[in-house]
């Protein structure tokens, strides 16, 4: 998903010469639905979700979704990319703080330093670039989309133990997609520019919404389930390195030392917070013995 996720943002950035931003996001949301379910009448056929699961799959569409696509894409207009990518961060600490609080994962010394060595990673990543200016309020907005990511989080993490995450993923997409639609009819003037409907940028388009945004979803929601909201999270730090290389690949910038460092760093803390290093001594222990 960091790799997928990585690739998406160089998606988006190249999809929004032919959309505007809030009429990309409601579009890319839309054309997941039309593959999540059939995926859900397949698996589940007509599965009804019980008032409790209803709640928290709106919760995750509100924040997860909807209010997280449209403060980012407002804060992202109106400060830095640097302070965005920074900000956007520190979802990790916050989810294991709370996840820790409100649903009991532990937070350990192991998981602290993960995510510590994780953002150094993206300070490494980001802490160059100074493009574009920055702002007390865009900062705030960010900071508001990276709180509404962490919600969002928790609320899958809650949804993902009474249903499966394919539901969860179907759903949330489905009503948040709803909501990007209903704004987007307020504020867009035009939906698409020209050259929309060329082959390129409807080929990224369809990739972008079918496997990154729809498939992605669900497999997102399948690590939260799995191995806990924090530990998932952790992975989230990897998405900025995962771009800076599929940049690299596709747009033909240039690689230096600070972005092997960074992608060591963030390896480094995500195989630390997740346990991965621990595993690995605990089996050559037992080969051991």
């Amino acid at each position: 998903m960091v790799t997928l996720w990585g690739i998406n943002v160089i998606m988006i950035k190249y999809l929004t010469q032919f959309f505007p931003p809030l009429a990309l996001a409601p579009i890319r949301l839309t054309l997941a639905v039309f593959l999540l379910f059939p995926l859900v009448v397949y698996k589940h056929g007509s599965h009804r979700l019980s008032r409790e699961a209803w709640l928290m799959v709106g919760g995750a569409a509100v924040f997860s979704v909807f209010l997280h696509h449209v403060t980012m894409t407002w804060g992202l207009a109106a400060t830095s990319g640097t302070h965005g990518a920074l900000i956007l961060g520190l979802s990790p600490l916050f989810v294991a703080l709370l996840a820790s609080r409100l649903m009991h994962e532990p937070f350990t010394w192991p998981k602290g330093l993960g995510i510590l060595l994780s953002f150094s990673g993206v300070v490494m990543v980001v802490g160059g670039d100074t493009r574009g200016t920055a702002s007390l309020t865009g900062d705030a907005v960010m900071f508001a989309s990276m709180l509404a990511f962490v919600a969002g989080t928790l609320f899958i993490k809650r949804g993902t133990a009474l249903v499966s995450p394919l539901l969860v993923a179907a759903y949330s997409t489905l009503l948040g997609a709803a909501g990007l639609l209903v704004l987007g009819l307020g504020v867009n003037e035009a939906w698409y520019y020209e050259g929309a409907f060329a082959p390129a940028p409807l080929a990224v388009l369809a990739f972008s919404s079918f496997v990154n945004t729809a498939l992605g979803a669900v497999w997102w929601n399948m690590g939260i389930q799995r191995v806990g909201a924090s530990k998932t999270t952790l992975f989230q730090n990897g998405i900025p390195v995962a771009g800076v290389f599929t940049a690299a690949l596709w747009l033909g910038e240039q690689l230096h030392w600070n972005h092997l460092a960074a992608l060591a760093l963030v390896l480094a803390g995500v195989c630390l917070g997740t346990g991965v290093l621990g595993r690995g001594r605990a089996k050559d222990k037992a080969s051991g013995q």
